[in-house]
């Protein structure tokens, strides 16, 4: 091998070592290993169709709506659970954590993608599938458990929300 083969060479390995070396993966803190065992937990409250135990993750205050907002008509968990109870009732959760950011002031930024999958199934297959990505959910502590206090499907406003905390 000539001389400009190895540095060719060099300069590749180097290209690819890198972006590893300046941006090494970190592993999930404490925080987000649990917030992300919470986020799993949600899920499995909501395909339990369980509307009390699925409500339990929600703040008093929370902001729950699939819809852009800008009034604040779905505010509060009473609301939320309505809108549980008359739209997702009858559906399947499946979500996908894209990316969680803690935020500075202790709250949790979460980005998922979402299936809504509504029940019967006939041959296998749900009646109806919707796909929402992104979906942003907000998160706090409270008495020193994770909390949902704002969540949208509605992808404007899920983009912008993200684009607010950094989260791209």
């Amino acid at each position: 091998m000539n001389k400009r083969h190895m540095l060719l060479l060099g300069v590749a390995v180097l290209a690819i070592a890198l972006p590893v070396a300046v941006h090494p993966q970190s592993s999930p803190t404490a925080e987000e290993q649990q917030l992300r065992e919470v986020l799993h937990n949600y899920e499995r409250a909501w395909n339990r169709h369980d509307v009390n135990a699925w409500s339990s993750f929600l703040t008093d205050d929370i902001w729950f709506t699939q819809a852009w907002d800008s009034y604040g008509r779905q505010k509060g968990r009473d609301n939320a659970v309505n809108l549980f109870k008359s739209n997702f009732l009858d559906s399947d959760l499946t979500q996908q954590i894209v990316r969680i950011r803690m935020m500075p002031d202790g709250t949790a930024t979460v980005a998922i993608s979402e299936v809504l999958s509504y029940l019967p199934k006939t041959d296998g297959k749900y009646r109806n599938v919707f796909e929402s990505d992104p979906v942003i959910s907000r998160w706090k502590k409270e008495g020193g458990t994770w909390k949902m206090f704002f969540f949208t499907s509605h992808k404007g406003w899920a983009l912008d929300q993200l684009k607010k905390v950094g989260v791209e």
